[in-house]
């Protein structure tokens, strides 16, 4: 089996080759990655376009253990916000039921570097009193297939939050209902 898989979206569904780590899949509605892993499925379109002949493909996030528990949001945000003057990192884990984790790290205003924790599905990581975006660091860094999530404005009553979809150094927007429960 190829690395990376070459699928098209037809009438009698995905036609063409699979691959070991990903597919791309060509739709009606244009170029898509999907990828799955033992926490996540995710179908994401990386470049939308007319693609006459073939049927479309919408994108989706599928969690294999249902959605994040909102307490956990609401908990890393109270986390992050007790030291606002430092980059901080958190994760949330699977391990039978979805955790929230602080592993060993070195914090500095302006950087974080910590220790990578097997079995995430959300990596978490603040802006302290900085507005929430994703720098190009973080691009570079996240590239496998995961949830991101950045807190910035811990100074104030109402942190700024901005979350995105990672599949493998493709990234898409996410809204918080798409990833917790309500």
């Amino acid at each position: 089996m190829e690395p990376v898989g070459y699928l098209f979206k037809t009438k009698w569904g995905l036609t063409g080759s699979a691959g070991l780590y990903y597919d791309y899949i060509f739709a009606r509605t244009g170029v898509f990655i999907r990828a799955r892993n033992p926490l996540l499925r995710a179908t994401l379109c990386i470049s939308p376009a007319e693609i006459r002949g073939l049927f479309p493909l919408d994108e989706e996030i599928e969690f294999t253990h249902g959605k994040i528990p909102h307490a956990l949001y609401d908990l890393a945000i109270s986390a992050l916000m007790v030291n606002r003057s430092l980059e901080q990192y958190l994760a949330v884990t699977w391990d039978g039921r979805y955790h929230l984790t602080a592993p060993t790290q070195s914090r500095e205003p302006a950087e974080v570097r910590y220790e990578r924790v097997g079995s995430t599905i959300l990596d978490i990581h603040s802006h302290g009193a900085m507005r929430a975006f994703f720098s190009g660091t973080d691009d570079a860094d996240e590239q496998g297939l995961c949830l991101y999530m950045v807190a910035g404005r811990l100074d104030t009553f109402l942190p700024q939050v901005e979350m995105r979809l990672g599949v493998y150094g493709y990234f898409a927007p996410v809204t918080k209902s798409e990833i917790f429960d309500v």
